[in-house]
């Protein structure tokens, strides 16, 4: 197992990191996450909300309580953590996120490269014609509870987060994988690992490279990781980058 000094010196040596983020990077900056007691599925709604069967034939039920969810995302700040991610892109480093956030906070943070493995709140998609738009239009309907329509078609608006009963986006998994395999140094960041199959990436990483693991409970690839750590991401990542 690696000692601090050792771990900032491979990042520093890192030209390709690929990163991992879950819910625990976005809890710092003061956003919910779903299952946990103070989650989203226990305070705010169920995970019956987020039903794609249920959506499709009763969608007033999913606005008339998204709009906290909606208006938590849009206001939260990036935290330590996400700005310590986009500092290593600062530094001339090669960085790809790989998260199950739908916050964007790493990009409100600066990172320029996130694959966002479960959708964005940041994009809606028309049920009917397909076409796409930005939830911020609808950011007034969205926090009052009121179902939004295509202004093209009249269909049902549905975030691009990723529902119960649909597929994941293809395309950033695809990348994501591709950015693990290539990396030089993996990190996993405010994850458990218990989500497939976000938490099948980091196998993807050629035998040898670095792993390094922050989070707050054990996940299944302590064993394996090269540094582990129980604190905050936005206390001790900023030692390790700077």
């Amino acid at each position: 197992m690696m000692n601090l000094s050792e771990v900032k010196k491979n990042i520093q040596n890192a030209k390709k990191i690929a990163v991992l983020t879950g819910a625990g990077i976005s809890t710092e900056s003061n956003l919910p996450d779903f299952r946990s007691v103070n989650g989203i599925y226990k305070t705010l709604t169920t995970a019956l909300t987020f039903n794609i069967r249920l959506f499709r034939i009763w969608p007033r039920r999913f606005y008339n309580v998204i709009g906290p969810f909606y208006k938590n995302c849009v206001n939260a700040r990036p935290n330590a953590g996400h700005e310590a991610l986009a500092e290593l892109e600062r530094q001339g480093k090669h960085v790809e996120i790989a998260t199950q956030n739908v916050d964007c906070l790493h990009q409100k943070a600066g990172s320029s490269i996130v694959h966002e493995i479960h959708g964005t709140i940041a994009t809606v998609t028309c049920m009917k014609c397909g076409d796409k738009f930005q939830a911020s239009d609808y950011a007034d309907m969205f926090s009052n509870g009121k179902v939004p329509h295509c202004s093209h078609c009249g269909g049902v608006l549905k975030p691009d987060l990723t529902f119960f009963g649909e597929e994941l986006p293809q395309e950033p998994l695809r990348k994501a994988k591709l950015a693990f395999l290539d990396a030089d140094l993996v990190m996993v960041l405010g994850t458990s690992l218990k989500v497939a199959p976000a938490n099948t990436l980091p196998s993807y990483r050629v035998k040898g490279t670095p792993l390094i693991v922050i989070n707050h409970d054990p996940t299944t690839y302590d064993d394996v990781a090269d540094f582990v750590s129980r604190e905050k991401i936005g206390e001790i990542l900023p030692k390790l980058v700077n």
